[in-house]
């Protein structure tokens, strides 16, 4: 992620104005109604990020934070919980540099409960991993560390419990970056994969200095960490089994991380981001033991076969062709990947091809989610953006520190237009974006998205769309799979089209979005068919179900109607 500065100057030559006037993609035909406003102080959000800049140039300085969508309260309505940073080197945080949860009134305005919560934190945040670790209905949160000191809290329904010490995790001293559960082993219970960047301390940061001026180091410096599996035993302790699960011996050096089954074979599969070191790909083979294919299957390296500088990750079926495709976010002059799975793990880099490439090379980005923003059945992208170098400007005129957000249409046969410049007063600030999660914070059917901005307040962003489509809202409980119910796949029936959705541990930077999961069917009124295939194997159809209001599907059961907020 992090490059020596002097490379910016081949940005200038593409982009001579700077990130807001890139040419968009054009030649597919889209809709300009897509609309997001900006009501981060309008319903209650206060939380700024602390980086705690110095003189220094600490490398965790510009790199932070992350940012959890959950129903925490049961409530039936997504909370959001902010990791915070404070001061590189500090254990101890004030209140102004707490972590952070704000409580939703199920109509998307929301309360500070941070004290009541217990949720304060320790140490440097980065980011952070939600799951039911313990099937008690509660969701609980895998905070991660700089200096790895990580935190699992334990939800008790009222509050949070610090259970890190008797669950099996220790103080390791090594970068944390990203996490995110999944039932690696298929036993029913939420395990947990946690993605390592490098060896770096106070005592062995490297300075560099770029137009005679202090700079963020860059991460070839220092060596990389290999990432970790954390086996649950199906009461909330864990077990590390890396060696085991065959990933110990393959350093990298993470930033983020997607969960999904990305073969289609029923076990939940891992892709890491990795920053100037080739991208893995970890093939689960079923029992939780994992294969690296992404050398050999084409989502290793750039179009170029270059080792990117790549922050942000997701999954998603961009062109519906049955298969999930990879988006991965990268450096400023490097574009954002799109991995199409044209076949059973073989990917091609499109991301030039589909529309992507020639705005996302003016912008340095991080956060990442694919979500469907009008409704109209395909996935649309959303990406954070900000340098990481705050003095960029004085080197570079055309190139900000922050940068303006991308939103992506998607047009229906998987190419994208940037429709960022009209998409409401939410895109026209320039921020330093880091953290990215979606979920429909009001719940009236369409889908909005929150940001955690380095040193910077949050934002938080309202759908507004106009002559949106259609939706079904699910929250999916399971009973014999994990409660939470992550590693569950839909196809749902459209008529002749098919939408394939999957409920991930893990997705974009840092971050987790929204377990509740929206469906955009475009014009129809119902979905004709929902085919349901439960983590485990257990494959459920429902039949026929009404557009225009969420519902609960337990595994086993017929819908019935979600009660959203107190």
């Amino acid at each position: 992620m992090i490059r020596i500065i002097t490379v910016i100057a081949f940005v200038s030559a593409l982009v001579a104005c700077g990130d807001s006037t890139v040419p968009s993609s054009t030649g597919s035909k889209v809709s300009t109604s897509i609309k997001f406003t900006d009501v981060t102080k309008a319903k209650g959000l206060e939380y700024k990020h602390v980086a705690g800049r110095s003189p220094d140039k600490w490398m965790p300085e510009t790199l932070n934070s992350g940012v959890a969508v959950a129903d925490f309260n049961n409530d039936r309505a997504p909370d959001i919980f902010f990791v915070n940073s404070g001061t590189y080197g500090d254990v101890e945080r004030s209140e102004t540099t707490s972590d952070r949860l704000y409580i939703n009134d199920g109509k998307g305005s929301f309360t500070d409960k941070t004290k009541e919560w217990n949720v304060l934190g320790t140490g440097y945040g980065a980011g952070v991993a939600a799951g039911d670790i313990d099937d008690d209905g509660d969701i609980d949160l895998f905070v991660t560390n700089v200096e790895g000191d990580n935190r699992l809290l334990r939800n008790t329904g009222e509050k949070f419990e610090d259970i890190t010490k008797e669950a099996g995790f220790k103080v390791d001293g090594n970068w944390a970056s990203s996490a995110g559960f999944g039932d690696f082993d298929a036993d029913g219970d939420l395990d947990l994969f946690v993605v390592k960047y490098i060896v770096y301390s106070k005592e062995n940061h490297k300075k560099q200095f770029d137009s005679g001026m202090q700079s963020y180091s860059a991460p070839f410096l220092y060596p990389g960490l290999a990432d970790q599996i954390w086996e649950n035993d199906g009461t909330g302790k864990f077990t590390d089994i890396s060696e085991k699960a065959g990933i110990a011996q393959s350093p990298g050096k993470g930033l983020a991380l997607a969960i999904g089954d990305i073969d289609r074979d029923g076990d939940t599969d891992v892709y890491v981001a990795n920053d100037t070191t080739p991208n893995q790909l970890w093939i689960n083979d079923g029992t939780g033991r994992f294969k690296d294919i992404a050398r050999l299957s084409g989502s290793a390296y750039s179009e170029s076969g270059s080792e990117d500088g790549s922050m942000g990750a997701d999954f998603a079926d961009v062109d519906n062709n049955g298969y999930l495709d990879i988006a991965v976010t990268n450096f400023q002059e490097e574009t954002t990947a799109l991995y199409s799975q044209t076949k059973e793990n073989l990917f091609r880099d499109i991301s030039d091809a589909s529309g992507i490439g020639q705005t996302a090379r003016a912008r340095l980005s991080f956060g990442i989610e694919f979500f469907d923003a009008d409704n109209d059945g395909d996935e649309d992208l959303l990406v954070a953006n900000g340098h990481i170098v705050d003095f960029v400007a004085k080197i570079t005129a055309s190139i900000s520190f922050p940068q303006q957000n991308t939103l992506y249409e998607n047009s229906g046969d998987g190419k994208f237009v940037d429709v960022s410049d009209s998409a409401g007063n939410a895109f026209q600030v320039k921020q330093v974006s880091r953290g990215l999660a979606v979920a429909d914070f009001d719940s009236d059917g369409d889908l909005d998205f929150v940001t955690s901005n380095n040193d910077e307040p949050a934002q938080l962003a309202f759908n507004e769309s106009t002559n949106a489509g259609n939706f079904v809202g699910l929250l999916l409980e399971g009973t014999k799979a994990s409660k939470s119910a992550i590693g569950t796949r839909l196809v749902a029936t459209i008529g002749e089209k098919k939408i394939i959705r999957e409920l991930m541990g893990s997705q974009s930077y840092l971050s987790v979005s929204d377990f509740r999961l929206l469906l955009g069917i475009g014009e129809a009124d119902k979905i004709d068919k929902l085919e349901i295939l439960w983590m485990g194997g257990e494959k459920q159809t429902i039949e026929g179900i009404a557009a225009g209001k969420y519902y609960l599907i337990k595994q086993g059961e017929q819908p019935s109607d979600l009660k959203i907020g107190s």
